[in-house]
């Protein structure tokens, strides 16, 4: 409990970043088919817009290297968040341009903050790491869901429809940026390390720094693709609008709840194989499940994935921290495995939605998910194995 507390105080300034890193994500998919109808998208266009994120945390992650030119790792997240309550507040006006185009902006800004965050915890948590990696993870994944719960109820209330559904978030996110605007009046904050991009460069030669970059590209693929069609798959099965979209916030939920010490576990221990290998067979089974069962027993396969991927989403968190000996070494191996990882996962709602478009139906793409589990798994023998990426 104490140790909870501790991180309470010394993760506060990234807890308030990483409320608002899903909460724009996760707002789309109860209402994709919504935003779909209102503006005339086809199933491959909703997807790309599902997709355009995903590719921004690819693409973009390695100009975070270049921002340290900014100054302290505090002062890079602060122009992320302005960024990324920009973009929250005007993707909703209504036009195909301004969703696409601020979506992609949106994109940009949390992948600048999916690459410094875990570089702000190796350099100020302390003996912390793992609580506050777990407990900031956790938070996005609490707010997140409640912004999942929220979006098919918001959209009927008014004529704004999906409009009205964006906007809490987009006024959480300003309040946010406008904090760490003030917190940059502190003169103690650190300066980053310049030498990033050698330190990047070099990983890019390392076995053991692609092993941690598979797992999280696999571990992300599935995560984005289920995040975005398991909504529409329980549709598809029988659910209703709103009970599919709660059904899997409150499981959303919960799981990212449960899933808050697991970074906990990992530190605790030099060899995180195994803490890897069950939770991806859970993630498998939930996927198995829900290919081969119907009815109400949905809920409780839904509750099996999204619990693997709830775990090990921080799990490929603070596996950066684990392994690897300096804040700048920390911050060059987010960037690699964030800007190939991601890459990776941006195909997975674009390949789940094709296989859907092209058969008719959800059970290629489960097939598909659970032999991506697969090769996630085999990715961990390298990734959690004990030692340094400079050993």
């Amino acid at each position: 409990m104490r140790s909870f507390f501790d991180s309470a105080k010394f993760g506060s300034p990234v807890y308030l970043a990483a409320i608002n890193m899903r909460t724009g994500l996760a707002v789309i998919t109860p209402i994709i088919t919504i935003i779909g109808k209102d503006l005339g998208l086809s199933t491959i266009e909703l997807a790309w817009l599902a997709a355009i994120p995903v590719l921004c945390f690819s693409l973009l992650s390695p100009v975070a290297v270049w921002l340290n030119r900014l100054g302290s790792v505090d002062r890079v997240i602060s122009v992320a968040m302005w960024g990324l309550a920009i973009s929250l507040l005007l993707r909703s006006t209504g036009s195909v341009f301004a969703l696409f185009l601020f979506t992609a902006l949106m994109g940009i800004c949390i992948a600048i903050l999916n690459v410094t965050l875990p570089a702000w915890v190796k350099l100020h948590g302390g003996s912390h790491t793992g609580v506050i990696t777990g407990t900031y993870v956790m938070l996005m994944g609490i707010v997140s869901s409640i912004a999942l719960w929220l979006a098919a109820p918001l959209s009927s209330l008014t004529r704004f429809s999906w409009q009205l559904a964006m906007f809490p978030w987009a006024l959480l996110a300003l309040f946010s940026a406008v904090w760490w605007q003030v917190r940059l009046r502190d003169k103690q904050l650190l300066n980053f390390d310049q030498s990033s991009r050698a330190t990047w460069f070099r990983l890019l030669r390392n076995a053991r720094a692609w092993q941690i970059t598979l797992f999280f590209g696999f571990q992300s693929m599935n995560a984005y693709a289920g995040g975005t069609w398991i909504p529409t798959i329980l549709l598809d099965r029988g659910f209703g609008l709103v009970a599919a979209g709660s059904i899997v916030a409150v499981i959303g939920l919960a799981t990212a709840i449960a899933a808050t010490y697991v970074p906990q576990l990992a530190t605790n221990r030099e060899d995180q194989r195994w803490i890897l290998w069950i939770f991806s067979a859970v993630t498998a089974i939930g996927y198995l499940g829900l290919l081969l069962d119907a009815g109400w027993r949905l809920i409780f396969w839904v509750l099996l994935a999204l619990l693997g991927q709830a775990a090990t989403f921080p799990l490929s968190l603070i596996l950066v921290v684990l392994r690897s000996n300096t804040t700048n070494e920390a911050q060059a191996l987010s960037t690699m495995m964030q800007s190939v990882g991601y890459l990776i996962a941006a195909t997975g709602p674009l390949s789940i939605g094709l296989l859907f478009q092209v058969f008719g139906s959800w059970g290629f793409g489960l097939a598909a998910m659970i032999f991506i589990v697969g090769i996630q798994a085999v990715m961990a023998a390298g990734a959690g194995r004990p030692g340094s990426v400079s050993a």
